[in-house]
């Protein structure tokens, strides 16, 4: 009985950890990630007042990523967002304007003098022809981005990519 239990705790374990939250901090980001369902939940904090975006699974610089860009709006303290795609190596587009749809949930934003966070969504599979599926256990190349603007034509003043995984 007790090795029955101690086999049941340690899955136990072994499921929790597979579904926790990651977390780097780099370059004036700081990114938390995790999948809970059918999506992954990412907090993104940067050291800026402006625009921030999360770009993810990129061919060759933004190219083919789905790239959500996010800030708060100065007047209104609302959190805003666009869904869009990476049309070329240093270009994006609206989803929508691509006719795909915009795939993410605002859950939550605030922005200090200093630092705006935005806590969002994205479907692992959103079946937009702009988002490619994200699968658990793999790597995928991430962007994060950000500008001092609220302007989001205005290019990033700052950015940072590496590696990660969706677990």
């Amino acid at each position: 009985m007790k090795k029955i239990l101690f086999l049941m705790a340690i899955l136990c374990l072994s499921a929790s950890m597979a579904s926790a939250q990651q977390m780097l901090e780099k370059d004036g980001f700081v990114l938390k990630w995790e999948t809970s369902g059918d999506k992954l939940i990412v907090t993104l904090k940067a050291e800026t007042t402006g625009w921030i975006a999360f770009g993810i699974d990129a061919e060759s610089i933004m190219k083919g990523a789905n790239i959500i860009i996010l800030w708060v709006d100065d007047k209104t303290g609302i959190a805003m967002a666009e869904d869009h795609f990476g049309s070329g190596r240093f270009a994006h587009k609206s989803d929508m304007k691509l006719g795909g749809s915009q795939d993410f949930q605002v859950l939550s934003g605030t922005q200090t003098e200093t630092n705006t966070e935005i806590i969002f969504s994205i479907p692992l599979d959103s079946g937009d022809e702009y988002d490619k599926p994200l699968v658990r256990g793999q790597s995928y190349r991430l962007l994060l981005a950000s500008n001092n603007s609220d302007n989001i034509s205005w290019k990033h003043n700052n950015k940072y990519a590496q590696e990660i995984e969706i677990r």
